[in-house]
């Protein structure tokens, strides 16, 4: 049967009974991420699940009226996109899960101001700003889980797989019995194939590299041997085995070391006779800063300098 047509929103087949939704206009950038629909099958859940699925709440009880009543919400991580409007699946009756320790994100805007060393930057005005941007909302009541463990809802299995290169708590889903692997935020963004999107994000101190090769390659392991589809929060349905999301992350991180390299060179070869953070920052190589102002410029320079710093530590031009 064609699926139902919802305004501003997308809904595709992953399979018969598990859907993967996308909105189509973000009301902002760091709003809301594509997110998945566990129908309710005999002998599996008799109520819907809903995995990492952030859109605005007109949309979210569109879903609960079509698909309802929603029994289990599971967020992968606490960044923004992540998190502004899950308190709605909580006021629609359904039970939050979130992984330690960004589980306290969801109850407190200052967790996350903290958590993320914002607080190291800026005052937390600044992110107050952001989040009421995104749309943020606190949820009530959030039940934490340690980021590996498996999940039960009925008979509906779902194993957490740690991918700490992006936060300290990103977690994937992976479905043994239905075979599909949620990569959530590693970094596949390709909206359709040969797309191209930002890649991988570390833009926090507590993001790592090395880490990321190792999440790459897990994924990639645990797509090829164990799923038949892939899904992430940015990105088109992926069928095993093909190895596009896996070549186009590290191609990303590498294409991002080489900028960072050669705006390096660059600088040296101006006769600078010492390079800081915030000679590369001004030479917008990841943001377009110099286009913002206020608040957003404050937090994109935080970001950007976390991502120059991961490269500078591998650069061959600073030995």
């Amino acid at each position: 049967m064609p699926l139902p047509q919802i305004d501003n929103l997308e809904l595709r087949k992953v399979t018969e009974d598990i859907l993967i939704a996308h909105q189509l206009k973000p009301p902002y950038y760091f709003s809301c991420c594509d997110g998945l629909i566990i129908l309710p099958k005999k002998g599996r859940n008799t109520k819907t699940v809903i995995l990492d699925l952030n859109i605005e709440p007109n949309l979210i009880n569109q879903i609960d009226y079509l698909y309802g009543p929603i029994s289990n919400y599971i967020c992968t991580h606490g960044h923004m996109d992540h998190i502004t409007h899950i308190h709605q699946w909580e006021a629609l009756s359904a039970v939050i899960h979130a992984p330690i320790p960004e589980n306290t994100y969801l109850l407190d805007l200052r967790n996350f101001y903290e958590g993320f060393g914002f607080d190291r930057a800026m005052d937390f005005s600044v992110v107050q700003k952001f989040g009421e941007l995104n749309g943020y909302q606190k949820c009530n009541n959030v039940n934490s889980f340690k980021p590996g463990v498996i999940l039960q809802f009925e008979n509906l299995i779902i194993e957490t797989i740690p991918f700490f290169g992006h936060s300290k708590a990103h977690i994937g889903l992976f479905l043994p019995k239905e075979r599909i692997i949620h990569i959530s935020c590693l970094g596949f963004d390709q909206s359709v194939p040969g797309d191209d999107g930002f890649g991988p994000w570390y833009g926090f101190d507590e993001c790592s590299l090395d880490q990321y090769s190792k999440d790459i390659d897990l994924a990639q392991s645990i797509f090829i041997e164990k799923t038949d589809f892939l899904t992430s929060s940015h990105s088109y349905i992926v069928k095993s085995p093909d190895i596009v999301p896996f070549t186009y992350m590290r191609e990303k991180i590498a294409k991002n070391q080489s900028i960072v390299d050669q705006a390096i060179l660059s600088l040296k070869l101006s006769d600078k006779s010492e390079i800081s953070i915030n000679d590369l920052l001004e030479l917008d190589l990841f943001f377009p800063k110099k286009k913002m102002k206020g608040f957003i410029l404050e937090i994109y320079n935080f970001w950007e300098s976390e991502i120059i710093s991961k490269h500078l530590e591998r650069s061959k031009f600073l030995t």
